[in-house]
This record gives C-alpha cells, sequence and structure tokens, in this order.
C-alpha cells in the first residue's frame, strides 16, 4: 500500500507549482462574448482615430493591450459558473440525453468487469488448468492493459475530439464491442499450457475496454452547464462503485444457472450493451454541447444587461 501511494503524493506535489486556471476563461461562450466586446471597444478606436486597420488585428490588439477587459469576463463567468446546488439543476441535468446515456452506459460493464475482477482467476486455474502464479500472472496483464488503455484514450480522444465532436462515442462505443472478441476467445479457446497468448489476449481487451472511461468524463464536461459537472461526474462514479459490488454478485447468480463458462460469456454481453448506448451518444452530442453554450452565452449577457 506504500508503494502504491507513493506516485500520487509525488503528483500531489507538482500540483504546488501548478498555476490553477480561471474557472470558464475557456469556455466557448465566455470567449466569444470576450470577442465581442473587444471588437466593439476596437470599432470606437478606429472611428476616433480614423484608423484604416482591419477589425481582426484591432481585436488581437486591444486584448493584448486591455487586459481587464477579459479579467472582467472571467470574473462575470466565475459569478455565473458557481450559482448555487438546487434540485431544479439536478432535473435540468438528467434531462440532458447525452448525460443519461453516458450513466447508463456505464452500468452494464458492471457484468464483465465483475467477472474478471473476482471469478477470472480461479476460473483460469479450475477450469484452463494453470497454476495460481499463472493465472494471477494473466490476470495482471489486464491491468497492464487497463493503463496503457487510459493513455490511448486521452490520445485519441484529443485528436478525434478536435475532428468531430461525434468522434469519442464513436470510440466508446466502437472499443468496448471489440473488447468482448478477445476475452470472449480467453474464455472458450485459450487452454492452460499458453500462457503467453493468453496474456496477450488479456492485455488487448484490458486495453479496449478501458478506453471509454476517460472519454465518458470529458464528453460530459462538454454537455453540462459548468455548474453540473461535478454533479454529472459523480453520478457516474456512483454507478461505477455500484457496479464494482453487484457485477460480482449477478455474476454468481449466473453460476448457480448455469456452468461457469456459460455465465461467463453470458457477462461479456454488458460491454456489448455498453457500446450500443455509447454509439447511440452520436445522435444527440453536437445538440447537447451546442445548447450548453448558447445557455452559457445568454446567461451571461442577461446578468450583464441586468447589472447595467
Amino acid at each position: 500500500f506504500i508503494i502504491v501511494a507513493v506516485p500520487g503524493l509525488l503528483c500531489s506535489l507538482l500540483l504546488l507549482g501548478i498555476k490553477e486556471p480561471e474557472r470558464g476563461a475557456s469556455e466557448a461562450a465566455v470567449m466569444e462574448e470576450v470577442d465581442d466586446d473587444s471588437t466593439l471597444e476596437s470599432s470606437t478606436v478606429l472611428q476616433d482615430d480614423d484608423m484604416k486597420t482591419s477589425t481582426c488585428a484591432c481585436d488581437v490588439l486591444e486584448r493584448g493591450q486591455n487586459p481587464q477587459l477579459e479579467e472582467e469576463h472571467t470574473s462575470h463567468a466565475n459569478a455565473i459558473l458557481t450559482k448555487c446546488v438546487t434540485c431544479e439543476s439536478t432535473k435540468e441535468l438528467i434531462k440532458i440525453p447525452t448525460v443519461i446515456l453516458t450513466i447508463l452506459q456505464a452500468a452494464p460493464g458492471a457484468l464483465p468487469f465483475g467477472f474478471v475482477s473476482t471469478f477470472l482467476n480461479d476460473f483460469l486455474q479450475e477450469q484452463r488448468g494453470m497454476t495460481k502464479q499463472e493465472a494471477t500472472g494473466v490476470l495482471l496483464t489486464f491491468g497492464v492493459g487497463n493503463a496503457v488503455g487510459v493513455i490511448l484514450s486521452g490520445f485519441l480522444g484529443h485528436f478525434a475530439y478536435k475532428k468531430d465532436v461525434r468522434a469519442p462515442p464513436l470510440i466508446m462505443g466502437t472499443s468496448l464491442i471489440l473488447g468482448c472478441i478477445p476475452f470472449y476467445f480467453l474464455v472458450n479457446n485459450v487452454q492452460g499450457n499458453n500462457v503467453g497468448l493468453a496474456s496477450a489476449v488479456t492485455v488487448l481487451s484490458g486495453i479496449l475496454v478501458v478506453i471509454p472511461v476517460p472519454l465518458e468524463r470529458s464528453i460530459l464536461t462538454n454537455v453540462c452547464l459548468p455548474r453540473l459537472r461535478g454533479r454529472s461526474n459523480a453520478i457516474v462514479c456512483i454507478a461505477d462503485d455500484l457496479g464494482k459490488g453487484l457485477g460480482p454478485a449477478l455474476v454468481s447468480l449466473l453460476i448457480t444457472s448455469f456452468d461457469r463458462q456459460t455465465a461467463f460469456n453470458i457477462s461479456l454481453i454488458g460491454w456489448i450493451v455498453g457500446g450500443v448506448l455509447s454509439l447511440s451518444i452520436v445522435f444527440f452530442v453536437v445538440n447537447d454541447e451546442a445548447r450548453v453554450q448558447q445557455q452559457l452565452l445568454a446567461q451571461m449577457r442577461e446578468d450583464a444587461n441586468n447589472d447595467t
């Protein structure tokens, strides 16, 4: 436990030297509002001085020479983004289709993850004839695959989102469904005398099935108002934690109704269902993101008018 805690402690120390960004400063709506006001003030300067410089160039110049303007808008955004938590705002959250689908897609994965975390080691020993050390080594490779998958997910999500906001949910759904294939092969075809193949298959599956985890968090961030983002991520975390407890229990019920191999094959359907739900996000994520930015911009302008 001490060794595992060391990396987290080191990362915590690194945070001491990092400047926390202003909340909401990078919101598209906030930046658009800053651009609009900067352009307006630049136009006034042009008229007064009879300058012939382009509006775009003056916009950049004015923003560079008048940081107070951006600071005022950032502070104004901060006031909007930190409104109190209410039941009404939570109801508003669960009305967002992308949020509901993101939460729902996390639940079915409890079955296969429950199988892996609780029963895979014993299955490899009893049904496939591996030694305790070999079975534990194969299970360890699943964790290695998870680590690689999380890092890969970050890179894939970053570049995919730049291309199309619908790309991350496509990656999520595809990776979950594809992740069933190597695990099905592991459960039904890999024998105990081929530990190398079992490890390779498990690493591949570990990479694929964990790719959606970072992506679902980023999707929630983009489709929720800033004051709702913490709650949306908390709900997904609760669903994941419930799955960690309920998953093994549900798999054990399947084992009592069927044989082990059949029960494990049935549990893999959870990743397929989760993949289909992830793919469904494609139909809603564009409108949900646009709606959030429109609401934020309208709220900022309304509050600004009230202040004046």
